[in-house]
C-alpha cells in the first residue's frame, strides 16, 4: 500500500495487458486483507476527541468504528495521506470505475484542445473518500487561471457533447448540459453548469457539477449570490468553503504518455481511467480535523488579524456585539479572543491565529447563514464536534439566518439530516433546541437557542413564520455559568416527566471538549431531550424521511415549555395534568404549523408534524358518551358468561381511539393487524405507538397505562366488515354508518370474534345473537323502536344522534397564537 503503480502504455498484446491488470487487482485485495487483520488505529482516529467528550451520535459513531478498521482510517493514522502527496492505491480503488471514466474523458477533452487547465475534485466527495465510504455526488472544479480569458466553464461545457460523438472509444456515449444560471447569477459572473453523462457498458447516467476555482467572493446586502473572481487558485477556492473537511481538493491528472489521446502508444480508455493519479491538496488542515473529528472553518493563517477583523466587522452593531462577547476590547481597539478548544492548524500561531479562526468563521457564516444549519448537520451526521469558535461566530449570522434565508433552502437541509438516519436527526434537534447560545445573544430580545432561527422562514407569499422564541426561553432568573456550560449536565425541565425513561434516553450532545473555550452561555432552554428521545424511540424505522422529520419535530416542540397554567378541568373530565398536556398539544400544533409554513414544507412533513399532536390532544380530551356505547358494552359480555368486559365509558374511549388514530387503515383486508410498516392505506402521521409515547411525556402515568392497554386490545385481529352488510340495519341513519362500522370493529376485538361480517345475513345474525337489532333502533329514535318497520325515513332522531359522532378531521391550516 502506498506504492505507486503506473499502468504502462498499450504496447504489448491485449492478453498480456489484461493479465497484468488482473494481477494488480489480486495484489490490491491481498494487501487489503492483510491490513484488515492489523491492530486498530489510535483513539484519535476511532473515537471521540480526548477530554471526556460525549458520544454525539450512536449511529454515526458505529459507522465510524466500522470505518476505523478500513484502509482509509489506517492511511490517515499512519500519515500515508498528506498535502501535496498522491493518494495511496487503496483509497483510489474506492472510486467507482464509471467516475474514473468521466474524469479521463474530461482530461482527454482538455488535452485535445490544448487547454492548460487543472481538473480538481472538490467538496464532500473528497471527505467521504478519506473517511472510507464510497463517494458520490461528483463535483468538479476547473482551474482556468492559465487559460485564455475567453475560456470559461461555459465554453468547455459547450464542447463536451460534440467531443463525446467524435470520440466514442472514450466510453462516454452522450453528454447533456444543464446550465444553472439565474439572471442575477449571469450579472454576477457566476459560471457553473450541471452535466449528465452516459458512460460505460452497460450505460450508466452520471450527474456531475462543474465550476471554476473561485478567488475572492463579494456578497452584497440584498442578494445571496456573490460576485466571484472565476480565475482563482485552488488555494483561494478552498478558502471560500465553510468547513476544512470539505475544503480539500484532489488534483486529478494522467501520467505522461498514458492518456487515451496521447501520442504514440496511448493506453486504452479503460486503462487510462485506472491509470489516473490523484494528488491531495489540503491547504487548511482538513486532514488533521478529520483525525481529531472537529468541525471548523478554514481561515487565512498568514493574514493580519486586525485587518481581517476590520473588514469583517464593518458595522457599529457588529462591533458592539463583538465587545459583549469578548472578541474586541471595550475601547474598540484591535484585540482578539483568547479562547480555543483545540490546536490551531499548521502555520497558525498564538493569539492572532485564534482571532482569525473566530473572525473568519463570522465571515463564512454571514456570507451564507445557511452554513449554520450545514455545520449542525455534519456534526450530527458524522459525530464530529463543533469547534468553540463556531458558537462565538453564530450570533453574527442569526438575524440573516432568520430573515434572509428562504425557508425552502432550510427544508432541503433538514431533509438531508433526516436522510442521514434517526440518531443524527435527534442529535441535530438536541443541538437546535437544547444548546444555549451565548449570553450576549440571549439578552435584549435575542434568541435563547438556534431552533427559532432554523425552523421557519418566508413562505411562498413572502410572509415570515417561525417558531416562537417563548417556547425555548428560560424562566426569569435562570443562569448557567461557563463551568457548567455543557447541556448534557442540565436536568429536564420540571414541567416534563416520563414514567418509563429508558437508560438510552440520556441527553447526548456533541458538546465541545473544553467548556472553558466557550463564551459565557445563557441558561439552558426549557427543553427535555429525554422526553423527545423517549417518544422518538417508538418511531418505526420504515417511515419515510420527511415523515420521520415531521414527527421528530413534533416531539421536540412538545418537549419545550408550551402551555400556561390552565384552570381546573370540568367535572367528569380527565385530571388537571392531562388537561395541561392536552393544552400543550394544542399550543404545539400552532407552532408546528407556523414552522412548516415558514419552511414551505411538503404535505407529508406537515401532516407528520401536526397529526400526532392532534391525536395526543384528542386522546387526552374526554370523548362524548352515548347510550349506544352502553348497549354495545353490555352486548360484549354476552359471550363470556355474562362477565362484564368493559363499561359504556370505556367502550366510548376505545371507539374514540379507533377513530382518532385511524386504526382501520393498519389492518389487512382480511382483518389481520399489519402495523405501520405493512399498511398500504396509512396517512402520514398516524403512528399509534409514537403518539401514545408522545402523550406519555406529559400525561399522568395511569392515563398512559390505560391508553397502552386500550391500544393493545384494539390491535387484535378482527373480521373484515363490509359496508354492504349494514343493510341488516335498515333503520341506521346514513350519517352514522361510519360510526357503526367502527363500533362493530371495536365490539369484535373486545370479544375476539374473527368471523367475517361481509353481507347482510352474517351481520343480522351477529346483531340478533347480541340482542342489538331492536335495542339500537330504540336507542336512536324518539319513538323507542315503535316505527322500526319504516326504517329511517320520517322518524325523529334523539338529539344526541342528529349529528355524526365520527371524530373531526385535523385542521389543514392554522394560525400561531397571538
Amino acid at each position: 500500500p502506498g506504492t505507486l503503480v503506473r499502468v504502462p502504455p498499450r504496447r504489448a498484446a491485449s492478453a498480456r495487458y489484461e493479465t497484468t491488470i488482473f494481477a494488480l487487482f489480486l495484489l490490491a485485495i491481498a494487501s487489503s486483507l492483510l491490513l484488515t487483520s492489523a491492530s486498530r488505529p489510535p483513539r484519535a482516529v476511532t473515537g471521540i476527541l480526548s477530554g471526556g467528550g460525549r458520544l454525539a451520535s450512536r449511529g454515526a459513531a458505529s459507522w465510524m468504528r466500522a470505518a476505523s478498521g478500513s484502509s482509509s482510517a489506517r492511511a490517515l493514522a499512519d500519515g500515508a495521506v498528506a498535502h501535496g502527496e498522491l493518494l495511496p492505491a487503496e483509497l483510489v480503488a474506492r472510486v467507482p470505475h464509471r467516475e474514473k471514466l468521466v474524469l479521463s474523458f474530461v482530461l482527454a477533452f482538455l488535452e485535445a484542445n490544448a487547454l492548460p487547465a487543472q481538473l480538481l475534485v472538490n467538496g464532500g466527495y473528497v471527505r467521504d473518500l478519506l473517511l472510507g465510504s464510497v463517494p458520490d455526488d461528483l463535483d468538479l472544479s476547473l482551474c482556468l487561471r492559465e487559460c485564455d480569458p475567453a475560456v470559461t466553464v461555459a465554453t468547455v461545457m459547450h464542447g463536451l457533447p460534440g467531443f463525446a460523438l467524435e470520440r466514442p472509444e472514450l466510453n462516454v456515449s452522450s453528454v447533456t448540459i444543464t446550465t444553472i444560471l439565474s439572471d442575477a447569477s449571469k450579472d454576477k459572473n457566476v459560471d457553473t453548469a450541471k452535466a449528465h453523462l452516459v458512460v460505460g457498458s452497460p450505460p450508466e447516467r452520471i450527474e456531475v457539477d462543474f465550476m471554476p476555482t473561485i478567488g475572492e467572493e463579494t456578497y452584497d446586502e440584498f442578494n445571496r449570490v456573490p460576485e466571484r473572481d472565476v480565475r482563482g487558485t485552488p488555494e483561494q477556492d478552498a478558502l471560500r468553503r465553510d468547513l476544512t473537511i470539505g475544503a480539500m481538493l484532489l488534483h486529478v491528472f494522467q501520467p505522461r504518455g498514458s492518456g487515451p489521446s496521447g501520442g504514440g502508444g496511448a493506453a486504452a480508455p479503460e486503462a487510462a481511467a485506472e491509470a489516473l493519479q490523484w494528488r491531495l491538496l489540503d491547504f487548511y488542515g482538513g486532514l488533521a480535523d478529520l483525525q481529531r473529528r472537529v468541525l471548523r472553518s478554514p481561515y487565512p493563517a498568514g493574514a493580519d488579524a486586525s485587518l481581517v477583523r476590520a473588514s469583517v466587522l464593518r458595522y457599529a452593531e457588529e462591533r458592539e456585539l463583538a465587545r459583549k462577547m469578548g472578541l474586541l476590547p471595550s475601547d474598540g481597539a484591535a484585540g482578539s479572543p483568547a479562547r480555543s478548544d483545540s490546536p490551531a492548524p499548521a502555520g497558525a500561531a498564538g493569539e492572532g491565529a485564534e482571532a482569525l479562526q473566530v473572525v473568519w468563521w463570522i465571515k463564512v457564516l454571514r456570507d451564507d447563514p445557511l452554513r449554520v444549519l450545514r455545520a449542525l448537520r455534519f456534526s450530527a451526521k458524522l459525530g464530529f464536534q463543533l469547534h468553540s469558535s463556531f458558537w462565538l461566530a453564530v450570533p453574527f449570522a442569526l438575524s440573516s439566518l432568520q430573515s434572509k434565508v428562504a425557508g425552502s433552502r432550510k427544508k432541503d437541509e433538514l431533509v438531508k439530516i433526516a436522510r442521514a438516519g434517526r440518531e443524527p436527526l435527534l442529535t441535530f434537534l438536541d443541538l437546535s433546541f437544547g444548546f444555549p447560545l451565548p449570553n450576549a445573544t440571549c439578552g435584549g430580545g435575542g434568541l435563547p437557542c438556534l431552533a427559532p432561527a432554523l425552523f421557519g422562514g418566508a413562505d411562498p407569499k413572502g410572509v415570515a413564520q417561525f417558531l416562537s422564541p417563548a417556547i425555548v426561553t428560560p424562566p426569569e432568573g435562570a443562569n448557567l455559568s461557563p463551568s457548567s456550560a455543557s447541556p448534557s449536565s442540565a436536568s429536564p425541565p420540571p414541567f416534563l416527566h416520563h414514567s418509563e425513561l429508558p437508560p438510552s434516553c440520556e441527553l447526548l450532545l456533541p458538546s465541545p471538549v473544553d467548556p472553558a473555550g466557550l463564551p459565557p452561555l445563557g441558561a439552558p432552554p426549557p427543553f427535555s431531550s429525554a422526553a423527545m428521545r423517549a417518544a422518538a424511540a417508538k418511531l418505526p424505522q420504515a417511515v419515510p424521511e420527511e415523515e420521520a422529520l415531521g414527527a421528530a419535530l413534533a416531539a421536540a416542540i412538545y418537549s419545550c415549555r408550551l402551555a400556561p397554567p390552565a384552570p381546573p378541568p370540568p367535572p367528569g373530565a380527565r385530571s388537571a395534568a392531562d388537561a395541561l398536556a392536552a393544552g400543550a398539544a394544542d399550543a404545539a400544533m400552532c407552532e408546528v404549523l407556523a414552522a412548516c409554513d415558514g419552511l414551505s414544507a411538503s404535505n407529508e412533513m406537515r401532516q407528520s408534524a401536526h397529526t400526532p399532536l392532534w391525536c395526543v390532544k384528542a386522546l387526552l380530551d374526554t370523548p362524548p358518551q352515548l347510550g349506544m356505547f352502553e348497549l354495545l358494552a353490555t352486548a360484549a359480555s354476552r359471550g363470556d358468561g355474562g362477565q362484564r368486559r368493559v363499561g359504556g365509558r370505556e367502550f366510548g374511549e376505545l371507539l374514540h381511539m379507533w377513530q382518532s388514530l385511524k386504526l382501520a387503515s393498519l389492518f389487512a383486508p382480511d382483518g389481520a393487524w399489519c402495523g405501520v410498516g405493512g399498511a398500504a392505506r396509512r396517512t402520514p402521521g398516524y403512528l399509534p405507538d409514537f403518539i401514545l409515547e408522545l402523550a406519555g411525556t406529559r400525561c399522568e402515568r395511569p392515563t398512559l397505562l390505560r391508553l397502552r392497554e386500550q391500544l393493545q386490545l384494539l390491535q387484535r385481529d378482527g373480521p373484515p366488515i363490509s359496508g354492504e352488510a349494514l343493510g341488516a340495519l335498515p333503520s341506521l341513519p346514513p350519517h352514522l354508518r361510519g360510526t357503526m362500522i367502527a363500533c362493530l370493529h371495536v365490539l369484535c376485538r373486545i370479544e375476539g370474534a374473527i368471523a367475517p361480517l361481509s353481507d347482510k345475513a352474517s351481520l343480522r345474525s351477529f346483531l340478533e345473537e347480541h340482542a342489538l337489532l331492536d335495542a339500537l333502533d330504540a336507542e336512536w329514535y324518539v319513538d323507542a323502536g315503535e316505527g322500526k318497520e319504516k326504517g329511517c325515513k320520517g322518524r325523529e332522531l334523539r338529539p344526541q344522534y342528529e349529528q355524526a359522532v365520527n371524530r373531526p378531521k385535523p385542521k389543514k391550516k392554522g394560525k400561531k397564537a397571538e
